[in-house]
């Protein structure tokens, strides 16, 4: 095995590791005592919330990097653009998923409003982030169904331009409406929201670097794969053609 190729095409990916480990560690650490202040007792399973929140955010910034892509490609018509929409909607449709699972574990495990219920319709956030990752599912599932492949870029690109609204109201649901979403706020004491101090908003910005890195080498890989799709697919054609 060549460890200095490997360590070389995985960069990404062992640095994104490392930091989360890191801040993993540091989390346990000051949770353990009491070194962040979270306005209630303590629970080390506050710890599921910088995770949730890096989740969300990676989850929010595929769709919008999609939409970009999306873009690119009805202007500039390279399939190229249409495939990076695509994987970055993969990414994001998995990160969805992750948001709405260690959402439900931490809201269930530190609130009383959900009385031991992981799902609750009524929180507008969470109904309309499970429409924003059906919707983008459903993009998926669209995109599979079509085989020619101008017009699967073509009408797979204006599909994920048209979906995009649903992130900003996957967002601003909790604002705008009722939520059970708590807010990050700078004053302690205010019910339902939590307090943040410089430990808890620096653990979150490195949380969110380290996850934001791991996109792009998921992102990176993804594109390695659809290359040699690609290559393997002419091959199996000329093969075909010759016999």
């Amino acid at each position: 095995m060549n460890i200095p190729k490997l360590f070389k095409t995985n960069f990404l990916l062992i640095l994104s590791l490392a930091m989360l480990l890191i801040n993993l560690l540091l989390i346990v650490i000051l949770t353990s005592f009491n070194l962040i202040v979270w306005g209630s007792p303590n629970r080390l399973v506050y710890i599921i919330f910088f995770y949730h929140v890096s989740g969300a955010w990676l989850a929010y910034l595929s769709f919008g990097i999609s939409l970009l892509f999306h873009v690119l490609y009805l202007k500039k018509r390279n399939v190229n653009w249409n495939r990076l929409g695509t994987n970055s909607i993969i990414v994001g449709v998995f990160f969805t998923a992750f948001t709405l699972a260690t959402g439900s574990l931490w809201y269930n495990a530190t609130s009383g409003d959900y009385n031991n219920i992981f799902w609750q319709w009524s929180d507008t956030r969470q109904t309309m982030t499970l429409v924003l990752l059906l919707s983008y599912l459903a993009f998926l599932i669209f995109r599979s169904m079509i085989e020619d492949k101008e017009k699967k870029a073509k009408l797979s690109s204006v599909l994920g331009i048209a979906l995009f609204p649903t992130v900003p109201l996957s967002y601003f649901s909790a604002i705008i409406f009722t939520s059970l979403h708590p807010l990050i706020s700078p004053t302690p004491g205010e019910t339902g929201n939590i307090y943040w101090d410089p430990v808890k908003i620096f653990m979150l910005l490195f949380n969110l670097i380290a996850i934001t890195i791991l996109f792009f080498y998921v992102i990176q890989k993804l594109g390695e794969l659809d290359k040699e799709k690609e290559r393997l697919d002419k091959i199996i054609q000329k093969r075909l053609i010759e016999e």
